[in-house]
């Protein structure tokens, strides 16, 4: 399951970086796999992380280590609240005493409402690693527009 989590955080930080900081996705695979050594991938960004200097007075700052720090809590987030949900879907169906549902294979796109809770869980990440609120918004637009949407390639 760490693997796979793993691999989809992986996933869901690089489409953002496509879509918000696509001219560094050359680093990509390099600040995954140092984000991945830490931690299991765990750990708030540090400001050493997110700076990378050239010359006097030239400063970049990367927007990757924060996407990266945002996917893991956002997708920790977004199981925990599932898992929840589902242990209250559980627990009402064993309470009410209703037959089991049949699953419907294959992809379904994602409710109107379960967007918003990908929303709420998205802003929630964002404010728990103190980005500014434009940005915050911009992460939970381009989270929601990603689960939305199909994937830019």
């Amino acid at each position: 399951m760490a693997d796979e989590s793993a691999e989809i955080v992986g996933s869901l930080g690089r489409e953002l970086v496509l879509r918000l900081a696509p001219e560094e996705l050359p680093l990509y695979p390099s600040l995954l796999s140092q984000f991945e050594g830490k931690n299991g991938g765990r750990g708030k960004a540090s400001s050493r992380d997110q700076i990378l200097g050239f010359g006097i007075g030239e400063t970049m700052v990367l927007l990757t280590p924060v996407i990266l720090s945002f996917a893991r809590g956002f997708w920790d987030a977004l199981i925990a609240e599932a898992a929840q949900t589902t242990l209250h879907g559980v627990l009402k169906h064993l309470h009410v005493g209703r037959s089991g549902q049949q699953d419907v294979p294959g992809s379904v796109p994602l409710t109107g409402e379960q967007l918003k809770l990908v929303r709420t869980v998205a802003e929630r990440e964002a404010d728990r690693l103190q980005v500014p609120t434009g940005q915050a918004k911009l992460l939970a637009d381009a989270m929601v527009g990603l689960l939305a949407a199909p994937p830019v390639s």
